[in-house]
């Protein structure tokens, strides 16, 4: 953001989730005092639409801010996140330390980075095509305890693998260190322009993680499905569309950036090594 003082923001929250509802009204009386403008949503459902807002701050886990980021569509705000998740990844601050976070952002002293979303189509013979807007990552893959998936990537004209097994992962650089990483893909620094490939469970051991420029995209075909005789689509880990054979599942980049607050440009580095320990040595015990 540029360094110039905040006076109008969207407070997001949660209220399926103990507490959330009241946090997210105790530090939207903490703005006002300061004299803030500020506006609250708490349905996770609501389209986030705003009216002359400056910024978003959502308080929750990485689920939490791809939500936020999917709702608030084609009108996307400078967006702070503040953890009170589980691991927090994409979040900026912890929530302890709430006030410190809205107090820098008042004063226009975080950081904003831009970064990749995507639009993914999925069109079938039988239904209109569905649309939604990610930030992470599309799967194609498996129903439950069925059988084997085989599901085929293109890029234009070229074939990009075909993967037979649980399905595969299409992920934006700052989707890898989510389903993508958990499944053997490769981290890719999230100012990055990419996508990573990444089979799950394949039954070929020539299958690897593939990382390619976004370009115009690519598109996933279901080639086949196993028992129950249909597959999923699901974009985000949030948005589950049921496929079957013959679904065309295109992942296209969005004109639209995420606009992401952080505390420094280096936090990214950092949070690798303070919360996944990457690339961090044993520690020889006795000093």
């Amino acid at each position: 953001m540029s360094p110039r003082a905040v006076r109008h923001l969207l407070l997001v929250g949660d209220a399926r989730k103990g507490g959330s509802e009241e946090l997210v009204a105790r530090h939207a009386e903490w703005l006002r005092r300061r004299g803030v403008e500020v506006e609250v949503r708490v349905d996770r459902e609501e389209a986030l639409q705003h009216d002359g807002a400056e910024a978003v701050v959502v308080w929750g886990g990485d689920g939490s801010l791809l939500s936020a980021a999917r709702r608030m569509g084609d009108r996307q705000l400078p967006t702070l996140g503040i953890n009170r998740g589980r691991l927090g990844f994409l979040t900026a601050f912890e929530d302890e330390q709430s006030e410190q976070a809205l107090a820098l952002l008042l004063a226009g002293r975080l950081v904003e980075e831009a970064r990749l979303m995507f639009r993914c189509t999925i069109t079938t013979d039988d239904a209109p095509p569905v649309e939604v807007l990610g930030l992470n990552d599309v799967v194609a893959s498996r129903a439950g305890a069925g059988g084997m998936i085989i599901v085929r990537v293109r890029r234009g004209g070229a074939e990009l693998g075909t993967y037979r097994g649980d399905g595969v992962i299409a992920a934006t650089a700052i989707g890898s260190t989510a389903y993508s990483m958990a499944a053997g893909g490769p981290v890719v620094a999230p100012d990055l322009d990419a996508l990573v490939l990444t089979p799950l469970a394949s039954h070929s051991l020539s299958a690897r993680p593939l990382v390619l420029p976004v370009g115009d995209g690519i598109e996933i075909e279901v080639v086949e499905v196993g028992d129950p005789p249909h597959a999923y689509c699901i974009v985000d880990g949030q948005v589950q569309t049921r496929v079957g054979v013959g679904t065309r599942i295109a992942l296209r980049p969005a004109p639209i950036r995420f606009r992401h607050l952080l505390q420094s440009r280096e936090q990214f580095f950092q949070v690798l090594v303070a919360k996944f320990g990457f690339a961090g040595m044993a520690k020889a015990r006795g000093g």
